[in-house]
């Protein structure tokens, strides 16, 4: 059977009317950790691959990505390229055994009812995962992981597999955009959790030539500690870079890490509390390696400080500086109770600095060219606040607005194109833009909670930007709604899923002419069936049902419909 475009669109509207009469639930699992973006829907969240992503939350004040932004609460997230990342993610799980499987979904039953037979697409790449993390015995355990998600990854291929010399994964044929496993030991006990990880991983990171740089850590050994209020971290990287197409090849030998201290106990109920740290990188290169860190090695100290003068008064700041940078966030908020169940929250936080992320590579090398990863000058964001909420017996009712200016946001300085089959790379610089860029937004939601059976939630936000938008690498998109929600049934089975739409979203500088991300519907679903008694729960989630195939990063493959189903026994 074969149904015309026309009736493809009144298919799609009778499934938007039928899902829009049911709640849904914001927090379905994504492929894998890291890949938040797929499932958010209060902002800009435009995604390349598992290992590249646009992530900005509606009004979150300034132009750039959040995982763009270095925090203490990203110490221990990976750092590629120059941004800070959630995949793939080396953090030991909680003792358990899983196995996870799942595909883009391609000559499946439902569409046969909406292609020609010479049209139907091809079953298409997989997600493939398996694990566990013994119970601790004496305190030791050990864990073992190997994950590899090909989704994202078909687009670019053509382009990507001439320049290594070998499948570039653990398994399969798709060049995925990673592939990882690693084993390791640990110990939890007497106020110590300590581990220590090993593994081999296949990876591809994007620049800012649009460039997929394939990096093959053969090994990578990620080493933890947190005892009491201090947190260590030491990674040991032998990175091996490769262009087979131009015959080039290099090494990277890197050690990075972190020290942490924060005063936990000591000022839970105090007035005051603070942490300090320094998070280090130290390379050596050797061969052609495609990105370079200015006298291969950086050491960033920092610390943090709260202070509660009253109960409703909190003032937070970050300050970092080394010899390169310095970055400083802070922010003011006064909590008001002006009726017995509404809480108001006014707020103002700030952002300055030379860069966002002082501890990413300076340079990186492209055709001949240097493109500097570092603006002259520095940047501001100042943003203010009003929060309200309001809960009136199983009801939620809340309302969010922000406005925000900033001045010298960082950006880049396209000097021109170089087209390679079906992709698309730019020369230039990192720069800034030398103007005033202001915004305002607004967010509103509903709630309904009944128990721990059911919660729905229903929002919508909205933002405009004004400034010289041609200059940013992305103009977020303006408005946005979504229908959140879950049920639990019988406390063993449960039903989860969230309809959303986002509007159009532009890249402006990384082609000639400006790319638009059209606006579009998005329903996620899981449905997880739980034996408690035996801490076994088999989990399905279906991702991206309504939307069409898009590309919604340049040079990027198409984000598709998808299924994943989990296994998963805890111990």
């Amino acid at each position: 059977m074969y149904v015309s475009t026309s009736h493809k669109i009144v298919f799609k509207f009778f499934a938007l009317v039928l899902f829009a009469a049911l709640p849904a639930f914001a927090l379905i699992e994504p492929e894998t950790e890291g890949m938040d973006a797929v499932t958010r829907d209060d902002g800009t969240f435009l995604v390349g691959a598992p290992t590249y992503s646009f992530d900005r939350e509606n009004g979150a004040g300034g132009i750039h990505s959040e995982s763009e932004l270095w925090t203490p609460e990203k110490l221990r997230m990976r750092l590629l390229f120059n941004r800070l990342s959630g995949t793939p993610n080396w953090t030991p799980r909680e003792p358990a055994l899983w196995l996870r499987t799942g595909n883009e979904l391609g000559d499946m039953i439902y569409q046969d009812a909406l292609y020609k037979k010479e049209d139907r697409p091809s079953n298409r790449t997989p997600i493939l995962e398996g694990g566990f993390r013994s119970p601790a015995f004496m305190g030791l355990w050990a864990t073992a992981r190997l994950f590899q998600v090909d989704v994202y990854s078909d687009e670019s291929m053509k382009v990507r597999k001439k320049q290594v010399n070998d499948e570039f994964s653990w398994f399969g044929e798709n060049w995925p955009m990673f592939s990882t496993a690693y084993g390791g030991l640990g110990y939890t006990g007497h106020g110590l959790d300590a581990s220590v990880i090993a593994g081999e991983e296949y990876l591809w990171v994007f620049g800012e030539s649009s460039r997929w740089i394939p990096v093959h850590y053969s090994p990578r050994v990620e080493a933890r500690a947190d005892f009491m209020d201090i947190s260590l971290t030491l990674a040991y990287e032998n990175a091996e870079y490769q262009n087979h197409k131009k015959k080039e090849t290099g090494t990277r030998t890197e050690w990075n890490g972190s020290v942490y201290y924060h005063c936990g106990k000591l000022c839970k109920d105090g007035m005051f509390w603070f942490g300090t740290g320094l998070q280090f990188r130290t390379v050596e290169d050797d061969g052609t390696v495609y990105t370079g860190l200015e006298d291969d090695f950086v050491v960033w100290p920092f610390a943090q400080l709260r202070v509660m003068p009253l109960n409703a008064l909190t003032l937070e700041v970050m300050f970092g500086v080394n010899n390169r940078d310095w970055l400083l966030q802070d922010s003011v908020e006064y909590k008001v109770d002006p009726l017995p169940r509404l809480g108001l929250i006014f707020g103002e936080k700030n952002i300055a600095g030379t860069r966002l992320n002082p501890i990413a590579d300076t340079e990186e090398y492209f055709d001949g060219d240097t493109i500097s990863l570092a603006a002259d000058g520095s940047m501001q964001v100042h943003e203010l606040y009003v929060r309200a909420e309001d809960s009136l017996s199983v009801f939620r009712l809340g309302a969010r607005v922000a406005g925000w200016i900033e001045y010298g946001a960082e950006t880049f300085d396209t000097t021109g194109f170089v087209k390679a089959e079906n992709l698309i790379y730019r020369h230039g610089d990192v720069d800034r833009i030398h103007e005033w860029i202001q915004g305002l937004s607004g967010e509103v939601w509903l709630g309904l909670d009944y128990g721990k059976m059911f919660s729905f939630t229903a929002l919508g936000g909205y933002e405009h930007i004004w400034g010289p938008s041609r200059e940013f690498e992305v103009s977020p998109v303006e408005y946005y709604a979504a229908f959140e929600g879950d049920w639990l049934l019988n406390g063993t089975f449960r039903i989860a899923h969230s309809l959303r739409y986002r509007s159009d979203a532009r890249w402006n500088l990384r082609s000639s002419d400006p790319m638009v991300i059209k606006g579009d519907w998005y329903w996620d679903a899981t449905f997880e069936q739980r034996f408690p008694k035996y801490g076994i729960f088999l989990t399905g989630t279906l991702l991206h049902v309504l939307t069409d195939d898009a590309i919604q990063t340049p040079n990027g493959s198409y984000d598709r419909l998808r299924f994943v189903c989990t296994v998963r026994k805890t111990f």
